[in-house]
């Protein structure tokens, strides 16, 4: 059975989720705090043994709860083999979906089977009721008046059919009303037994089940209800088990507690690790006079072990070792298994790295747990699977999940870009906080989220550039590649590129690559160059960028490659410095057009700003907000100019730059497409040297 869409009200946080899609593999992506795990958790209300407490009714509904809503809600799709064992005990249904949930007010799961017709089998039932009615009547009216008055008989008055277990419920509340009004009377107790006990036997012709509905309810819920299995505590096993603390545990005995001692696995991991590996404690005790059936029986336990393991284990297959140390100690110890048949890296679990250690101790949980409750066609819940691994092994357990949804449903909360590699609707679905109502909301089209929620998503998405990049045979045959230190330097590189309308010294040939900061202009220029991309750094001319200069000469990264700004051999501070001083001026003040005006200012001039007698204009435009801090204006944000310039430039309406400045630019295009030129000559040679 899969959960195909549900919805979530008046839970914790969460008003209302909608209707949300479901697939067989589907990600929650979404801040710490958003609602991710509450959603989880909610889900795990349609379970038939849980319930629902009144803590986790959301506070802000009060009004809205006094009456009765459906708290969670799944719509569920049947399979083949389902579908056919309804159709086993009611061979007139063909029932391929059905809803579940859970209210407020009703402790009881509650199906609903839509507009599917059932027949209604009552009359049967009806005459059972009946004759009890009847009997109940009879019997009230023959006992003395002053005892019938206090005697509530509302509920056998009508002939409406009830419940075979409210008709007990009521009985048995009538039969203590009746003894405490007859104390007195023992003549009329003694009859009403004799009454009684005849009643009970038309009670017990009652079928369990009023209607067929309600037999197909009964059915559905002890053969077929579908189980929603969470994981949130993975449960990290280290390897050592102390057998004696475990015993006492499990005999409820007072010990130094499992649960808390320094370097032992914690009593759940024991019993899973123990189930898979079909271990009995007790056997095991037995066998320890006995070396030789001691060793045989820890082998047959590390081989069962083993095998359970390694169908959920990725890579090249691992083989588990139990041995029993002194001071009655079980120790797992693990191998590497290779194609060739090659056993090497034997030891302690607690020596493997951390991702080693979680990767084991998820499968050992969630092998043991889902077996142990045979569970077939589960809805698993993982609350942020594989966050402590590195991105290589999150993508391994990834191909877990996915091997998983093949048998069972898997929904997961993640805010890890590596988790995320299904952008279908259904399958990635976006968790975010309302800021001013602090509730969450979910929906389908991600893009729309915000930038924090986001990133996750971007980044997963450019797992393809992050291939390319590492793929050294796209590397050496690539365009050439030009590193910048800011996002601002690629929006204007690009957009005075169309500005200039010059095919001989155009970017498009280029890749322009954005760093995220200074200090990462010199990894990513490094890591680009040795992955044989024709690689060229674009540098400002401050004292950072002068000793980022030094850091990529000392890497291989040659002279030609490391490109400052100037203009007919002069050094520009920025490229900002390549437009007119007016030019730039023009744009500053329609950016910044209100808050100057607030502050008095029409227009910022050229010896307004120059008088600071800073480097470049950039460095003079933040004296000038710096002397103004006390009048809110905050840091002068060139990010907001270039905006406003590449904008303009865009549309083809930035007549404010002058050809001054056009020609300016054309000198940095014109340097650029000198270097490469020069590169070109010499990387032959300089390659080689490099790879040497």
């Amino acid at each position: 059975m899969r959960l195909r869409k549900f919805r979530v009200q008046a839970f914790r946080c969460i008003h209302d989720s909608g209707d949300i899609v479901v697939g067989d593999l589907a990600a929650f992506v979404g801040r710490n705090e958003s609602g991710k795990t509450t959603i989880l958790q909610a889900l795990t209300m349609l379970n038939r043994d849980e319930m629902i407490s009144e803590l986790d009714l959301c506070d802000e509904m009060t009004e809205r709860l006094k009456s009765e809503i459906r708290i969670v809600e799944g719509d569920f799709e049947l399979n083949h083999d389902e579908t056919e064992i309804i159709k086993e005990r009611f061979p007139s249904l063909h029932l391929t979906k059905l809803k579940i949930f859970r209210t407020n007010k009703n402790p009881e799961i509650q199906y609903d089977f839509g507009d599917i017709k059932i027949d209604q089998k009552e009359d049967e039932n009806l005459e059972y009721w009946q004759n009890i009615t009847k009997q109940l009547s009879n019997f009230v009216e023959s006992i003395p008046n002053y005892i019938s008055k206090k005697l509530d008989v509302d509920f056998f008055t009508g002939n409406t059919l009830k419940d075979k277990k409210i008709i007990q419920a009521e009985l048995d509340e009538f039969d203590g009303s009746l003894r405490d009004a007859a104390t007195d009377e023992q003549q009329v107790i003694s009859e009403w037994e004799k009454v009684y006990a005849d009643i009970i036997k038309n009670v017990k012709k009652i079928l369990i089940d009023n209607t067929e509905t309600d037999a197909l309810k009964n059915f559905i819920g002890d053969n077929l209800h579908p189980r929603f299995v969470y994981f949130s505590d993975y449960k990290k096993i280290l390897g050592n088990i102390n057998l004696s603390e475990y015993i006492k545990e499990s005999e409820n005995e007072a010990s130094a507690g499992i649960e808390y001692i320094e370097g032992f696995d914690r009593a759940e991991t024991v019993r899973n690790l123990l189930y898979l590996a079909e271990l009995d404690i007790e056997k095991l005790e037995g066998f320890k006079s006995s070396p030789s059936k001691l060793i045989k029986f820890l082998n047959t336990a590390s081989k069962n072990l083993t095998q359970r393991l390694n169908p959920s284990w990725k890579g090249e297959a691992i083989n588990v070792e139990l041995r029993l140390n002194p001071g009655n100690i079980l120790s797992v110890v693990l191998s590497d298994v290779h194609k060739d048949g090659t056993i090497t890296n034997t030891g302690l679990l607690n020596r493997r790295a951390e991702g080693f250690k979680w990767t084991f101790s998820f499968i050992v949980n969630f092998a043991a747990e889902t077996q142990r409750s045979e569970l077939k066609e589960a809805i698993l819940l993982l609350d942020e699977p594989a966050r402590n691994l590195h991105p290589t092994q999150q993508a391994g357990i990834s191909d877990l999940l996915k091997n998983l949804a093949g048998s069972n449903q898997v929904l997961y909360a993640t805010h890890s870009p590596f988790m995320i590699f299904d952008y279908t609707p259904g399958n990635l679905l976006v968790v975010e906080l309302d800021k001013k109502k602090h509730l969450s909301r979910i929906f389908y089209d991600y893009w729309k989220a915000d930038d924090a929620t986001l990133t996750p998503i971007l980044y997963g998405l450019s797992k393809g550039l992050v291939g390319s990049i590492t793929d050294r045979g796209v590397g050496y045959n690539s365009r050439p590649l030009i590193i910048v230190e800011s996002m601002s330097d690629t929006m204007y590189l690009n957009a005075f590129d169309k500005f200039l309308q010059d095919p001989n010294i155009s970017m498009n040939p280029l890749n322009v690559v954005p760093a995220y900061s200074k200090n990462s202009v010199l990894p990513l220029s490094i890591f680009y160059h040795t992955h044989g991309y024709n690689t060229f750094v674009l540098l400002d001319n401050d004292y950072e960028s002068n000793q980022i200069a030094e850091q990529l000469k000392n890497n291989k990264i040659s002279e030609t490659q490391i490109i400052f700004f100037e203009s007919n051999g002069n050094l520009l501070q920025s490229i900002e410095d390549y437009m007119v001083t007016e030019d730039y001026l023009y744009a500053v003040n329609q950016t910044y057009e209100i808050k100057l005006r607030r502050e008095g200012f029409t227009n910022l001039t050229k010896e307004e700003v120059l008088i600071h007698g800073k480097k470049g204009i950039v460095e003079n435009l933040k004296a000038v907000w710096n002397e103004h801090s006390d009048d809110d204006w905050g840091e002068f944000e060139k990010e907001e100019v270039c905006r406003y310039i590449c904008s303009k430039i865009a549309l083809g309406t930035a007549t404010f730059l002058t050809e001054k400045t056009r020609d300016r630019t054309r000198t940095l295009y014109r340097i650029i497409a000198e270097r490469i030129r020069q590169y070109q000559n010499t990387a032959p040679k300089e390659q080689f040297s490099n790879e040497s």
